[in-house]
């Protein structure tokens, strides 16, 4: 099915189906030996340094090799013949890159996804923020002046909006419970403004960022996971930036 659109023709020792399978095992065995020499040699392993253009890069020298070795099967295969000429070259070549390389870009695309998707784990979010943090009680301003309520910051998990009110997550060892406080979410985000590692990720929801223990997404948006918290939080893209630099600043100290 995806040699014969190509105009590929059998060889004189073989059918269709055996003349295409010794191209596909000749060039596939070759291309996983040019896998194995870019892997040992370290240029393009190195998951740091890696980028769209040693992708690029690896796949063309992989490709290429595999062209070549088509080229030099030919002369197992077809019919006896001038194949020493710059036109039967460049055949092999093309046919190579048409099809021989549908793995490999199939991969490529998985792997260059993978450059604009991170994880994020628990280690570099404290890598990131800092270890010191304020232990004093915060009392949260309401409009009902009887009510006074508050918690320790080492203890709020996330906050969710509720129309008027704000439902409050907090963590009591291995506990976590709710409170509702009648306030906006705006106004429970500017009480809590002088604490860096607390921050709006979404319209609906704040978040302490040292209780995340995982967050996986894109420029288009996060989702955060946080222990003893079923499901996933979101960060919405309009705060993906402020959200990302919270992890790009590693030697820098919030407080």
């Amino acid at each position: 099915m995806i040699y014969r659109p190509a105009h590929t023709r059998p060889g004189y020792l073989l059918g269709y189906e055996g003349t295409m399978a010794i191209y596909c095992i000749g060039s596939g065995l070759t291309a996983f030996a040019v896998i194995l020499l870019i892997n040992r040699s370290g240029l393009f392993s190195a998951e740091k340094t890696w980028n769209v253009v040693k992708e690029i890069a690896a796949v063309i020298m992989v490709v290429f090799a595999m062209g070549l070795a088509i080229f030099l099967l030919a002369f197992l295969v077809e019919a006896p013949g001038q194949r020493w000429n710059l036109p039967t070259i460049l055949d092999s070549f093309r046919l190579t890159f048409m099809i021989g390389g549908i793995p490999l870009y199939l991969f490529t695309i998985i792997n260059i996804n993978s450059l604009f998707t991170s994880k994020l784990t628990q280690a570099d979010i404290e890598e990131n923020i800092s270890e010191a943090e304020p232990e004093e009680w915060i009392t949260i301003d309401t409009p009902l002046k009887k009510e006074e309520p508050g918690f320790y910051p080492d203890e709020f998990l996330y906050a969710e909006s509720d129309g008027n009110y704000v439902n409050v997550y907090l963590q009591k060892g291995e506990n976590v419970r709710k409170e509702v406080i009648r306030i906006s979410i705006s106004s429970f985000e500017e009480q809590l403004a002088g604490i860096p590692y607390i921050m709006r990720t979404h319209r609906a929801f704040i978040v302490n960022l040292k209780k995340v223990k995982e967050a996986s997404g894109n420029s288009l948006g996060y989702r955060l996971t946080i222990p003893l918290v079923p499901g996933e939080l979101p960060v919405s893209r309009r705060h993906t930036g402020k959200f990302r630099s919270l992890y790009a600043r590693r030697s820098n100290s919030y407080m």
